[in-house]
């Protein structure tokens, strides 16, 4: 896995890395520097912004709905803003229904939500996917946590590279060990925005009945230990009938474009 190298650990990052070095099909592998994934933004400061400029990170794309965007707002502090390519949505699509009784916490998505990002996020991922295999690049995608949305995304992505499975597995499950809460969501402002924002209010109940313990990293596994986005990628194949089906039908990303996306993404090991 080449952790050291992997995991990129600044001073208010949670979950930053760097997916390069994967062994994908053919006897390739994913090119270091292309695409860094990352839990929210907001909470960088000084020198990470530095790092940012240093990488020259051209492309950004937030996976997280207006209201968490709200509550952590990510302000860019680089030299060059980076083109952003998701689109927002209503909070209320994914917390409007959770309640602190049926929910485990920060970045804890329910496993059957990540048939709903596949749909939901679909122009978000079309629009990364697209700048990647136009060559616009170096890129970083991220959520709240980096591993729920962000996993899905770029478990799709190193699937169409051809990463096997079980590395696709064991990247998402990284997230796990890697995730520092203290800078994925502040924390400091949900009282004050809880009556007009859905997930400021959704915390500030279920902190109310659990406690802090909410924000602390869980197991990415359902009841049978096996990792959401298994489960995930096996229900995109179920309804779409494969995943490069999932990426022409979806996202508009047929035969040509995932190609280039291999010849922009991969190199020879």
């Amino acid at each position: 896995m080449e952790l050291d190298r992997r995991h990129i650990q600044l001073n208010g990052s949670s979950n930053l890395r760097d997916i390069g070095g994967y062994p994908a099909a053919d006897g390739m592998r994913v090119k270091w520097g292309k695409l860094f994934r990352s839990g929210s933004l907001w909470a960088l400061h000084g020198s990470d912004w530095q790092w940012m400029d240093e990488q020259g990170i051209r492309v950004v794309c937030d996976l997280r709905s207006d209201a968490e965007r709200e509550i952590a707002p990510t302000v860019w502090r680089g030299k060059v803003p980076p083109r952003p390519v998701d689109r927002s949505y209503d909070g209320e699509i994914l917390f409007a229904r959770r309640t602190p009784e049926n929910s485990a916490g920060i970045g804890a998505l329910e496993g059957g939500l990540y048939l709903k990002f596949a749909k939901l996020l679909g122009k978000s991922f079309g629009g990364l996917f697209d700048a990647l295999q136009s060559g616009e690049a170096p890129a970083i995608v991220h959520c709240t946590a980096g591993q729920d949305r962000t996993g899905l995304a770029v478990a799709l992505l190193l699937a169409v590279l051809g990463v096997p499975r079980p590395m696709i597995h064991a990247d998402y499950l990284l997230s796990t060990q890697l995730r520092r809460p203290e800078f994925e969501l502040d924390r400091a402002g949900l009282a004050e925005i809880a009556d007009r924002n859905v997930v400021a209010a959704y915390y500030v109940k279920l902190i109310e009945r659990h406690g802090p313990a909410i924000f602390n990293p869980r197991p990415l596994v359902d009841l049978k230990g096996r990792p959401l986005v298994r489960t995930a990628m096996d229900a995109i194949e179920r309804e779409w009938g494969s995943i490069e089906a999932y990426f022409d039908e979806e996202l508009g990303m047929g035969p040509a474009e995932r190609a280039n996306l291999r010849s922009h993404l991969l190199e020879p090991v």
